[in-house]
């Protein structure tokens, strides 16, 4: 919500490369990056929600179902918002050497 990034402290999310890039990047764009518990009451007010990944960087997650019922989550249908697709464009730029990978994430591989 706002300008938080927020990631659930749970035994079923994994401790990503992918999730750690994005709240390393996130940060650095001034929003406060939180790893805590998150009640499923608490996601249907977030403006963004998303899910992670190597494969896919970040993609929008539009519906939750729980206890048969189904929530409509963040501010933007099926598309990843604003905050979101900035996190994905940097991830992506550094990752095509777009931009100076600053934090030694990528290497170059010599034949």
């Amino acid at each position: 919500k706002g300008d938080s990034y927020v990631t659930p402290d749970s035994p079923s999310v994994l401790p990503s490369i992918t999730n750690k890039t994005l709240m390393h990047l996130a940060a650095e764009m001034g929003m406060q990056v939180e790893r805590r518990p998150v009640t499923v009451e608490e996601i249907a007010d977030f403006d963004e929600v998303a899910a992670c990944g190597t494969a896919v960087v970040i993609t929008p997650v539009t519906r939750l179902v729980h206890n048969n019922e189904v929530t409509k989550l963040g501010n933007y249908d099926d598309q990843v918002g604003p905050r979101f697709s900035e996190l994905y464009r940097n991830v992506r730029a550094i990752q095509n050497a777009e931009v100076e990978d600053r934090y030694g994430w990528t290497f170059d591989v010599m034949e």
